[in-house]
């Protein structure tokens, strides 16, 4: 006799408050991120603070709910992502709701775009985008890491992502280099 396949999350409420805490433990990330600068300081915070907002929202679902996102919460997510696009020095990928709403819809979890050193020859670059998108690509396929271990999971995703933001600033700062315009 064969064992029926056990989803992680069954219900709606169950599927949200695991989202509430993919949210929380993303907000914990930012307000431990390290920085000297104040106004990186204030738009982890602020991040941070949206994601709290979130989590609060998505505990808030009730057992009985239908398949809906709760409006209030992905609002707080779009602000905490527009958060992100608008200080990239903060290294926070724009796509942090992706995790967050991972339990609740079905969508593939986001890889970084190509970032295209201006010489493509360029090695080293290279090399440490294809390493950290493969550490993406693994941690995302990790599915019993994810779901039984989510808050390690999601610490060593944003790690990779605090790095491949960081090489990506470094290859703008590259190109935008005289002996690198074409």
């Amino acid at each position: 006799m064969s064992t029926p396949a056990v989803t992680p999350y069954r219900h709606v409420a169950q599927r949200s408050r695991a989202a509430a805490q993919r949210a929380r433990v993303i907000a914990e990330i930012a307000r431990n991120r390290y920085t000297t600068d104040h106004a990186i300081r204030t738009a982890l915070l602020a991040i941070a603070e949206r994601l709290d907002a979130a989590a609060r929202e998505f505990d808030a679902v009730p057992p009985n709910a239908g398949p809906e996102l709760p409006t209030e919460a992905t609002e707080a997510l779009f602000m905490a992502e527009q958060i992100a696009v608008d200080h990239p020095a903060a290294l926070f990928p724009a796509e942090l709701g992706e995790y967050v709403l991972m339990p609740l819809v079905d969508r593939p979890l986001p890889l970084p775009a190509r970032l295209n050193p201006a010489d493509p020859e360029f090695a080293d670059f290279a090399q440490r985008e294809t390493d950290l998108v493969h550490a993406l690509h693994l941690l995302h396929s990790d599915s019993p890491h994810q779901f039984e271990r989510t808050d390690d999971w999601l610490r060593q995703v944003f790690k990779v992502w605090q790095k491949h933001l960081r090489l990506a600033d470094e290859i703008r700062i590259h190109n935008g280099r005289p002996d690198n315009q074409h």
